[in-house]
């Protein structure tokens, strides 16, 4: 481990070379290339750059902005503002919705032309361009009007003849499928929808320097650069550029007939004339020293987060697993070419292991809690393997990149088989079994294995399904590890998905955080994975039933194809699996724990038959509906272990 001495070595050999510290301070920006602009659901590299990613990591044009206050990004196109609301890296496409639309949708400003540089942007085939005419004499008929609250009509017809009525006339993108005709009165809700427009940068050439470990980079004028400390290993025609950075070279991209060649040019790299600081030596000096006292603050802050929180450091001493690189996670998800995946927690990508074993990558937004929900992930599922449960194979921690891989499931999550958008239809029987396995994946978690998991977020979007659907319970982030006898668990923050989090973790009045929390949330699934969740059974008299209750009254009925959703196909035989899945699952709802089966009994009760199950008391089902004293719930009389039924 380093020693306060080394650091303080280290500070007195800079400040006596502070005249290089230009330099150094031009190598930190060509550093910065490797982070990300994040910024709400905007996660992006090459060639986007703006935020913590300086100019010279991406194309001059492509500066994204991000506001924190609505963790919105927005690009600024011929002095247009958009906001971004996606960028498919797979297609390069981005779709863009105009700012200025929020505001009078009649003004002047509003319907100055969208126009893009044809060099760097392609409109999408699926959109349009339209020619609107605004604020137009009222006195005059119009076809396929629209009203303008700042007085005046305005019209979307084809003709170019209504520029002598109207004082403004501009050209706006749409849907390709948008009519005219038939859609005036809704062009204000359709341009603010957005559009996609497609990135022509070849980023071919800059795969090709990333590989060689170099950094992608632009000049104003927009030529592509590799950056690099050695290029020793080119051919010796190939001459560096006029300067250097502290060994860094950069030497122009020239893609061509389908091969990329590293070119040399007579001028001065790009980030030289950028960053390269001059005028008064003092003046330099006094910003270095900042510079330096700051890095003094930064490095010993860290060595006492760092003993405060050994747990990272010691990471390969807890778990059997490989640990990747970060050079190793580009090459397995070839320069993150496809993204397959996003979340809070980040960004899944496809890839490959050098034997060809396809997996997936879950790299990890930078995080504020010391990487406590990458410690949750990789502990708990190192400790497992079970048919069942995602099967772990290695993890990067490098400075702030985490990536965790683990086997590629081919069919994707669950919800999207059981979602109303739904393009595929599944059957009762094999939602049952997805569900006997999610049921069995749990009982391994809370009872077969050495060191108990309580997982805190089950949900249709953690179960994915392989071969066959086959399901398998994935994301630990949140997972929390117990002793085999504890059955109590203590929690400072609440966790989970709403919607799936149990009373108890909610609030203390119900009783307290256990294994139960998690069969509280597999019954909540499985009532979705039939459909009763989303059913709207609530009647004009009674706009706050809770909707077990209707669950239960369709029992009473016995009308449970009421409860059945869109998504599912069912025979006639297949009756006795949901009436099944809808009574598991009213137990696993229970407000109190005490009150809930444990994951041994629950795949007793979907094993058994069904003349054994009986409905859950429906007084019970009211306990969540409504605020309960403190004693409502008892506590559980004993610990779980490995034998409990109950």
């Amino acid at each position: 481990m380093d020693s306060p001495a080394l650091g303080f070595s280290t500070v007195i050999l800079v400040t006596i070379l502070f005249h290089n510290l230009p330099c150094a301070l031009s190598n930190l920006a060509l550093l910065s290339c490797d982070s990300v602009f994040d910024c709400g659901n905007v996660i992006e590299k090459f060639p986007f750059w703006g935020d913590n990613r300086g100019q010279p990591c991406g194309h001059p044009s492509l500066k994204l902005t991000c506001d924190r206050a609505s963790n919105k990004t927005s690009l600024n196109v011929s002095n247009v503002l958009f906001n971004v609301i996606h960028i498919d890296n797979t297609f390069k496409t981005l779709k863009l919705v105009r700012q200025d639309y929020s505001l009078s949708f009649c003004s002047v400003q509003s319907f100055t032309e969208t126009k893009f540089p044809t060099k760097l942007f392609e409109q999408s085939p699926d959109y349009k361009n339209l020619t609107v005419f605004s604020n137009c004499d009222p006195r005059f008929h119009y076809l396929e009007n629209f009203t303008c609250s700042e007085g005046g009509i305005g019209s979307v017809y084809h003709s170019e003849n209504y520029h002598w009525f109207c004082r403004t006339m501009s050209k706006v993108i749409v849907p390709a499928g948008f009519v005219p005709e038939k859609e005036a009165w809704n062009l204000e809700n359709v341009l603010r929808e957005g559009f996609e427009v497609k990135l022509k940068i070849n980023e071919r050439p800059c795969r090709k320097c990333l590989k060689t470990g170099g950094f992608c980079s632009f000049d104003k004028s927009a030529t592509q650069f590799c950056c690099k400390e050695d290029f020793s290993f080119y051919p010796n025609r190939l001459k560096e550029l006029s300067g250097t950075l502290l060994g860094m070279k950069c030497v122009e991209i020239v893609p061509s007939d389908g091969s990329v060649e590293f070119m040399s040019v007579d001028r001065t790299p790009p980030h030289r004339f950028e960053y390269v600081m001059t005028g008064n030596r003092a003046l330099v000096l006094s910003v270095c020293m900042g510079c330096l006292i700051v890095s003094m603050l930064i490095y010993f802050l860290n060595k006492i987060e760092a003993l405060k929180h050994p747990r990272i450091e010691n990471l390969e001493e807890l778990v059997l697993l490989k640990r990747y690189s970060y050079a190793e996670v580009k090459e397995i998800t070839n320069l993150f070419a496809q993204e397959i995946g996003r979340g809070g927690f980040g960004i899944v990508y496809g890839g490959n292991l050098s034997d060809g074993l396809k997996v997936a990558v879950k790299v990890l937004k930078e995080s504020k809690k010391n990487g406590e929900d990458f410690i949750n992930e990789v502990a708990s599922m190192s400790r497992t393997s079970y048919v069942h449960i995602v099967s772990l194979l290695g993890f990067c921690y490098e400075g702030s990149k985490r990536a965790i891989i683990y086997e590629f499931v081919e069919n994707g999550s669950l919800d999207k088989f059981i979602s109303s958008e739904a393009s595929l239809r599944i059957d009762l029987r094999k939602l049952y079994e997805i569900a006997l396995g999610v049921a069995r994946g749990l009982h391994y978690l809370h009872y077969a294995c050495k060191t108990r998991i309580v997982h805190f977020d089950i949900k249709p979007q953690n179960i994915l399904l392989g071969k066959d659907l086959c399901p398998k319970i994935s994301d630990f982030r949140l997972a929390r590890l117990c002793g085999s006898k504890e059955s109590i668990l203590w929690m400072s923050e609440t966790k989970g998905t709403i919607g799936y989090i149990a009373p108890e973790v909610f609030s203390r009045m119900y009783g307290r955080v256990s294994h139960k929390s998690d069969v509280y949330s597999y019954g909540m699934m499985v009532l979705e994975m039939i459909g009763a969740r989303k059913r709207n059974h609530v009647s004009d008299n009674n706009s706050s039933m809770y909707f077990p209750d209707w669950i239960y009254k369709d029992l009473e009925k016995k009308d449970c194809k009421m409860l059945l959703g869109d998504h599912i196909t069912e025979e006639d035989e297949d009756e006795e699996f949901m009436k099944k899945m809808v009574l598991v699952g009213l137990s696993c709802i229970q407000a109190c724990p005490s009150d809930r089966p444990s994951m041994n009994r629950v795949v007793e009760m979907m094993e058994g038959s069904l003349s054994s199950l009986e409905a859950p008391p429906k007084y019970l089902l009211h306990l969540s509906a409504s605020p309960m004293p403190p004693s409502s719930c008892p506590e559980e009389a004993t610990p779980i272990t490995s034998e409990e039924s109950a």
